[in-house]
């Protein structure tokens, strides 16, 4: 007869707080938050490289990623979600690099952390131009995305015809407006305070921002505006195309939309971004256009073939020239 004790069965690891938090909510018929599932996968991941385990690495590292690259949420402004992506920590990242080379302004985090927040100021101020223009023709916005190099507005509804104009316009004329802005409480500034110009503390600070703040919303409105679509210009060119086609050749079997899109995209679109990147070529201060205009054509090409083929029923058979 064997007198020895039955050996104590294995337990189970204790489970953290946010175990318990994650059990609570399925529970209660609700999935993880997406924070939580980052934090599991991130979690897990950490524990089996110290046990390591190599087996599941891939696994949630995969996860991690996947979480990481959809767009987080920051705040709701006037009813509207306004996102971050991921890669916009490209921006505190090259200002970072900056504090490295700057003579003026060196290892003082003030003065980038004020140009990013004026960065920031801008782009939305542009984006919400758009969304509250959208509200006034009784278009919803579902988002607003800041993603390097700008930012976007995401529509309810397709645009098309004169209110696109409209819309489109609001955008360069909003960054104008607070280019003036900037103007004035610069000029505000200087002459209310003694030896503006000649003072090396905060004060150099905040002009050095207010002039970044109106040549960042001149640049932004004067690009908008270049007729490359699918920015502001190229929209605005666009609606206004559609209504030329419109008027003049009511009976045209092809939607005056998918006309002027085409010729917004083959005959503007395409020359425009060409030039500009022929350009950045002498200048290395706009290398940038290298990688910006062939996304800005590619989206292009992408809105016009989508177009195109909710239209093909319509004209199918019919002008075969229309390629």
């Amino acid at each position: 007869m064997n007198d020895l004790p039955d050996p104590p069965a294995r337990m189970k690891p204790p489970r953290n707080r946010l175990q318990q938090r994650v059990l609570q909510r399925l529970e209660a018929g609700l999935p993880p938050t997406r924070w939580q599932q980052f934090r599991l996968h991130l979690q897990t991941m950490v524990r089996q490289l110290r046990h390591r385990r190599f087996s599941t690495i891939w696994f949630h590292g995969k996860g991690v990623a996947r979480i990481a690259w959809q767009p987080f949420t920051v705040c709701r402004l006037l009813g509207v979600p306004v996102q971050f992506h991921i890669t916009w920590f490209v921006y505190p990242a090259g200002f970072l690099v900056w504090l490295l080379y700057d003579d003026e302004h060196p290892w003082r985090l003030d003065f980038p952390l004020l140009i990013l927040f004026i960065l920031c100021l801008s782009l939305l101020f542009h984006e919400y131009a758009h969304v509250l223009t959208a509200r006034r023709f009784g278009i919803g916005s579902r988002r607003v995305i800041i993603i390097p190099p700008g930012a976007a507005a995401e529509l309810e509804t397709p645009l098309s015809g004169p209110r696109e104009f409209w819309i489109a316009l609001a955008g360069p004329v909003s960054s104008l407006l607070l280019a003036e802005l900037f103007q004035l409480g610069l000029l505000a500034l200087a002459a209310s305070v003694s030896d503006w110009f000649s003072d090396y503390g905060w004060r150099l600070e905040l002009r050095d921002g207010l002039r970044f703040g109106y040549a960042l919303n001149q640049m932004l409105a004067g690009f908008n505006l270049l007729p490359c679509f699918p920015m502001d210009g190229g929209r605005m060119l666009r609606s206004a195309l559609a209504v030329v086609v419109g008027r003049f050749f009511p009976h045209y079997p092809v939607p005056a939309s998918l006309i002027a899109t085409r010729i917004a995209v083959r005959c503007f679109a395409w020359p425009v971004a060409l030039v500009m990147m022929v350009y950045s070529l002498q200048r290395r201060d706009y290398w940038l256009y290298l990688l910006l205009f062939p996304l800005l054509l590619f989206a292009a090409e992408i809105e016009y073939q989508t177009l195109r083929e909710a239209n093909a029923p319509q004209n199918e058979g019919e002008n075969p020239g229309a390629d």
